[in-house]
């Protein structure tokens, strides 16, 4: 492994959408590379977390809400309500299959939002939702315009081992250690 020096030690490798260009990119040792959902993933949204996120060049800085509850935001900057959830699939992320997808952005927090109702009935399970990115609607929301992902859920599964040991989420409740998923289901994202 190459020796990388700056940035924060507890670096994680992550996922972004820009909405600008309607492309999905992946963090790794060379800088983001662009990639397609051309495969089903996990998304641990039961132990999402949110907080404030403060985006500028080269900075970005993270302050998560206790139990998912709104804190004050922050004095100095332009603090925005965002959110992490980690991603999983070894077809798409290979060696670093589980990613972190963080955003404040307008069309992710819909996104979000949408996938969390739509999952939320299955919490407590110890399953996480197979879902399939299927594009990006463009959406005027107040006085502009974003792109919100679309997504289908396609199954529910154990909890992938993977994950067990990224829960982040204070909130959440930890669902007991599930057995790992048939090689068939982890080999399918």
């Amino acid at each position: 492994m190459p020796l990388i020096i700056g940035g924060g030690g507890d670096s994680k490798p992550f996922i972004r959408f820009k909405l600008q260009v309607n492309a999905w990119e992946m963090s790794s040792e060379a800088g983001m590379i662009e990639f397609e959902w051309n495969s089903p993933v996990v998304f641990d949204i039961e132990n999402i977390q949110l907080g404030w996120l403060l985006l500028g060049e080269g900075l970005r800085e993270w302050q998560p809400w206790p139990n998912n509850n709104q804190t004050a935001k922050p004095h100095e900057g332009e603090w925005k309500t965002g959110f992490e959830v980690n991603v999983f699939s070894k077809a798409l992320f290979g060696d670093e299959p589980v990613r972190q997808f963080s955003s404040s952005q307008t069309g992710a927090l819909e996104f979000i939002k949408k996938l969390y109702n739509e999952c939320e009935s299955n919490f407590g399970s110890g399953q996480v939702p197979v879902i399939e990115i299927t594009g990006a609607k463009a959406t005027k929301i107040g006085r502009g315009t974003t792109r919100i992902p679309e997504f289908a859920i396609k199954k529910w599964i154990d909890r992938p081992a993977e994950l067990a040991s990224q829960n982040h989420s204070p909130s959440a409740p930890q669902p007991a250690e599930a057995p790992a998923p048939a090689a068939a289901e982890v080999d399918e994202f």
